[in-house]
């Protein structure tokens, strides 16, 4: 058999299975041989391996894992623990990752202007980011007279940790039937989706989510082909 040819079959093979174990390609590496970051970043199919793993979930997705989560706060409330519908809110508004928002503070919150102060962002980075004013107010209603501290805090007082949202998603999801099931970083992604598809320029976007290479955030792009069509049509206007 051609080596060339044995090789594109194996490639095929190889993204089959990293679907169905939803493994990513690292983790898979990890477990089964040494992994050259490095060298495997420069590879144009690891690449393309990485873009076809990106996963997000529609608008209305979101709406019945927000939903959800409010019917489980009410069917099971944890006296002095904020909704769990406010923490999935502020997750999928801020598009902070799962690390970023437990981090947050109350004086990172601007509630006039509805903005956030990512202060212990990815590599050290801060960045501000948005939110609508409908959470800025909610989240003003729930820390009250608190100025400083956690933003989240538990019903003992301390700050979240990033297991426990994964637990919330987790909750959700077999609350919602999600198959596979919603996770901290689809809430990111899916948001990013959403406002590329309604016009939100790559640039931006990529300040919001805090990458450093504009290359990442391209990957959202690739990921809906509508986008590109409708910019097209936006500029030849027609």
């Amino acid at each position: 058999m051609d080596q060339k040819h044995w090789d594109y079959e194996g490639l095929k093979d190889y993204l089959r299975f990293i679907e169905k174990s939803d493994l990513s390609p690292e983790r898979f590496h990890g477990l089964f041989g040494p992994y050259n970051a490095k060298k495997h970043a420069k590879d144009t199919k690891l690449k393309e391996i990485r873009q076809k793993l990106f996963k997000f979930r529609y608008s209305e997705e979101i709406d019945r894992a927000i939903e959800g989560s409010d019917k489980i706060t009410r069917q099971k409330p944890r006296s002095n623990s904020p909704p769990r519908v406010l923490i999935l809110r502020t997750l999928y508004e801020s598009m902070v990752r799962v690390s970023e928002l437990v981090s947050l503070e109350v004086q990172d919150i601007n509630f006039e202007k509805a903005a956030v102060l990512v202060r212990f962002a990815k590599g050290g980075k801060q960045r501000m980011v948005v939110i609508s004013h409908t959470l800025a107010d909610d989240l003003k209603e729930y820390v009250q007279e608190r100025r400083q501290g956690p933003l989240f805090l538990s019903s003992w007082g301390r700050e979240y940790s990033t297991r426990y949202i994964q637990i919330i998603c987790k909750e959700v999801s077999e609350y919602c039937g999600f198959i596979p099931p919603i996770t901290p970083h689809i809430f990111r992604h899916s948001h990013a989706t959403y406002l590329l598809n309604a016009g939100v320029e790559i640039a931006h976007l990529q300040m919001l989510l805090g990458h450093s290479d504009i290359s990442t955030t391209t990957i959202y792009a690739r990921s809906l082909p509508g986008v590109a069509i409708a910019a097209y049509r936006k500029v030849v206007n027609y």
